[in-house]
């Protein structure tokens, strides 16, 4: 069986979880090598130039620099610096103060070993996977991050529950609030809901003498195997032989192929919601294209095209800035960013969130 393997790296950065503990900023010039960095190294920023023009730019950096002027609080300078980056892109945009203070996660000591009847009618956040039997026909399964920490215990979870989930006629999938991870994560469910070969369209990665360390890093992990460390000495003398340009590492597209069509599940809905990001976005194009699957939910958040993040750090060591180093081939005639994933079938407000299972669930009785 010949998997879908992407070495896209994607990242979410959650800045309100961080608090600065120094007293004084001075955020002009955070925002001026900011700037200067982002604009030299983002594969989205000549893209986004183009559509809405220098001029809009240079007004849009104008009312910044001037409210950037008059901030010494680093929390501040942090929140109008994400504001800033908003004329590019909703996400796959960070922005740190590297003297900051993690505030511990207190529900992380009480995570539940297991999923019970009354949780999974009221669905929760944690982030470990789990499958449950919902009725005779259909059974759940909840993923809720696609981080690379996880891709083990997702694939095990899968594993170990392949009898229930191959038995069964229909099969919900619950992504609601998955921003995203590592596309790797989410390579044991696409067998599960496969039916034909699935195109994906691949990207272009901006070379420059930052960007390209990305894959230096990759290579300094020991748990890398030689044949991938060889791979990506590869791209690395393609990217630096090509400076200033985008680069393709792979074709334009990669048809992926599965051994077999299972005959259960029969019918796959995946529910989504406007929290669904990144990879999450990245499985929905995958998956949707198989003729089991419909989507259920509100429209997603549209962070996807301009993607595989990287981070520099600034020459005083004081901030570090999160980026995209790549953008796809599907822009601009099938753009995700700014647009999301819309669902097949549209969960309005008058349907309770903890009433969508049930919902969903009543929907493909009929199917």
């Amino acid at each position: 069986m010949k998997k879908i393997k992407y070495i896209i790296f994607f990242a979410v950065i959650l800045l309100t979880d961080n608090i600065a503990f120094a007293q004084k900023c001075d955020c002009s010039t955070a925002f001026k090598w900011m700037k200067t960095a982002f604009e030299e190294n983002d594969a989205g920023f000549r893209y986004i130039l183009d559509q809405k023009g220098y001029a809009a730019y240079e007004t849009h950096n104008k009312l910044f620099e001037n409210k950037v002027g008059e901030i010494t609080e680093p929390d501040s300078c942090v929140s109008a610096i994400r504001q800033w980056a908003k004329f590019f892109r909703v996400g796959h945009f960070g922005f740190i103060v590297n003297q900051v203070h993690i505030k511990k996660n207190k529900d992380s000591e009480n995570k539940s070993v297991g999923p019970s009847k009354n949780k999974i009618n009221n669905i929760h956040l944690d982030s470990e996977p789990y499958v449950q039997e919902y009725d005779s026909t259909t059974v759940y399964l909840r993923i809720a991050t696609f981080e690379s920490q996880y891709k083990k215990t997702i694939d095990s979870v899968i594993h170990a529950n392949s009898e229930l989930i191959y038995t069964r006629k229909n099969l919900i999938i619950d992504i609601r609030d998955n921003g995203g991870g590592d596309d790797a994560s989410f390579d044991e469910i696409l067998p599960i809901v496969y039916t034909n070969p699935i195109r994906d369209v691949s990207v272009a990665r901006l070379s420059t003498p930052h960007n390209n360390k990305i894959w230096e890093d990759y290579m300094s992990q020991n748990s890398v195997s030689a044949s991938d460390k060889a791979v990506y000495a590869g791209y690395l003398k393609k990217l630096n032989a090509n400076l200033g340009r985008f680069v393709m590492l792979h074709d334009s597209v990669r048809t992926f192929r599965y051994q077999k069509v299972t005959q259960f599940p029969q019918n796959v809905a995946i529910m989504i919601n406007g929290n669904n990001g990144s990879t999450a976005e990245q499985f929905l194009l995958a998956a949707r294209q198989s003729k089991k699957v419909k989507l259920f939910g509100t429209t997603t958040m549209g962070e996807l095209d301009i993607s595989n993040m990287y981070y520099i750090t600034s020459p005083d060591g004081k901030y570090t800035l999160w980026y995209c180093t790549s953008k796809s081939l599907r822009i601009p005639e099938n753009s995700i960013d700014n647009k999301g994933i819309s669902p097949d079938f549209y969960l309005d407000k008058s349907i309770p969130k903890n009433q969508w299972l049930p919902y969903v669930a009543g929907i493909m009785r009929y199917w």
